[in-house]
């Protein structure tokens, strides 16, 4: 198999040719080793690596699922390996012990999926670009001098680029689906609860946050949520797929949809160019397909505040108690990044009322949000507000960082992921490229809990007349 061949396909497409014996999966991994080794000196998207481990396990007989033998990146946060050390980017875990797998990778490894190692994050996934100061920033295969995304963006490099077919992602405010519109791919954030994160967490964020993969195809994204989903035992979240199969639904007709189209933020606030065209382009298609197409307006009152920022960062905190407790000392100035700092001193002031109303904060907007949506099947937007920021526009790292402007610049950028993490509906990023060999915009669709399949469908149904499958950056494995 070369690099053209392997870059071609997608993780369901290498587990046919490793069923048929067409190719082996020592093949396939080999070629997706050698690819990492070619491109990652240039993109800086894969920081662990876990290559000997994976050649074992494809020496052995592997399970029979639609994805097996695909090779994998996980993310360097949140999800524990019993391989390789979980860091969340940051300096103060360096040198941390591995821990048992967590039951998300358990299944991942139970579906034949090949761990080639870990991708990059900034320092506790808290930001929207992907430049930490532990190992440095990843660069975007379209273009290198603009950002990958965060908090996904090595996973978003490594799979626009053609490094592996699929890789994990975490979804807290947007993590999964803006590297996925940065990167040019296809990114799906659950329905809160959908897939596990236990045994070490009972929810991140107080539910926020939703653990999946980035893909190149759609048909990928189903596949892999049909190995991943449904509750784990002792759980709080109890949330079963509404379909015995959500790569089986791909095939199933669709009815004709409602569907909003909103081409202003939540703020009130217009998009660029691109993204207006981007949600024009796909909403002349979605009629032509027979579906309703209407303007939508997001609620006036949603009331988002300060709140949003206070129910993530605890999670932080708890990681870097832990770590304190594990080494016996607490971290030096150096060892944490400025707005980390910040986040501690931020949660250090806060009391188990303000914790409370955040949470009753969160709960009143996810009424307004979700009733505003109450009469479409799903709501299209842009993705992003804007292209791609430069590398270095958003300063969390040093002395310089002020939490205003990180806010300010941040939320301008990607103000439509995070609202649904609040509501905890599933939204996709879908690719979409204006002109031939450009660098991809994007289009968020977001639905209604439970309905992960709904977005599917008509992805897959979108990705079919946008054909990104043949969207290649300047910096991919089928040109080596």
């Amino acid at each position: 198999m070369n690099f053209e061949d392997y870059a071609d396909q997608d993780a369901v497409g290498l587990a046919r040719l490793i069923r048929t014996k067409a190719v082996s999966a020592r093949e396939v991994t080999e070629v997706a080793i050698e690819a990492a080794e070619h491109l990652n000196p240039k993109l800086n998207a894969l920081v662990m690596t876990n290559f000997e481990n994976a050649r074992e396990q494809v020496e052995k007989d592997l399970p029979d699922s639609p994805v097996s033998g695909a090779p994998f990146y996980l993310k360097d946060v949140n999800q524990f390996t019993s391989d390789m050390p979980t860091t969340f980017s940051s300096r103060f875990f360096e040198g941390a012990s591995p821990r048992a797998d967590s039951e998300l990778v358990s299944r991942w490894r139970n579906a034949g999926l090949v761990i080639l190692g870990k991708t990059n994050t900034p320092e506790f996934a808290e930001d929207f670009v992907c430049e930490p100061t532990f190992r440095g920033v990843t660069r975007n295969p379209w273009n290198p001098e603009v950002t990958t995304g965060g908090s996904s963006g090595g996973a978003g490099a490594a799979v626009a680029s053609g490094m592996v077919p699929l890789a994990h992602g975490t979804d807290l405010g947007g993590s999964i689906r803006i590297p996925a519109a940065c990167c040019g791919v296809f990114g799906l954030k659950p329905t809160t609860g959908l897939n596990p994160m236990g045994p070490y967490f009972m929810e991140f964020s107080n539910g926020f946050n939703s653990d999946h993969v980035l893909t190149r195809s759609v048909r990928d994204s189903a596949a892999a949520l049909d190995q991943s989903a449904g509750p784990m035992p002792g759980s709080r979240y109890q949330i079963r797929p509404e379909v015995s199969s959500y790569l089986s639904a791909l095939e199933e007709k669709l009815p004709q949809l409602r569907i909003g189209v909103s081409t202003s933020t939540p703020y009130g606030d217009a998009v660029g160019r691109n993204q207006a065209a981007s949600v024009d382009k796909v909403s002349r298609l979605l009629a032509d397909m027979g579906h309703q197409v209407e303007e939508y307006t997001y609620p006036s009152d949603l009331g988002l505040g300060s709140w949003m920022e206070d129910l993530w960062m605890v999670d932080v905190v708890y990681e870097i108690e832990n770590r304190i407790k594990e080494v016996g000392r607490e971290p030096l100035h150096q060892e944490l990044e400025a707005l980390t700092h910040y986040v501690r001193e931020r949660v250090a002031s806060l009391s188990a009322m303000d914790l409370y109303r955040a949470r009753q904060g969160a709960h009143e907007a996810s009424m307004q949000l979700i009733q505003s949506m109450i009469d479409y099947d799903l709501v299209l937007t842009p993705t992003l507000a804007s292209d791609p920021i430069p590398v270095g526009y958003m300063d969390s790292r040093t002395e310089n960082f002020d939490m205003e402007t990180w806010g300010e610049r941040g939320h301008a950028f990607a103000p439509f992921a995070y609202i649904c993490n609040v509501s905890g509906q599933p939204a996709a990023s879908l690719p979409v490229q204006l002109n031939e060999g450009e660098h991809p915009c994007a289009v968020q669709l977001a639905g209604h809990s439970g309905k992960d399949h709904l977005i599917l469908q008509l992805a897959a149904q979108l990705e079919q007349e946008l054909r990104w499958g043949r969207y290649h950056p300047p910096i991919w494995a089928g040109n080596l």
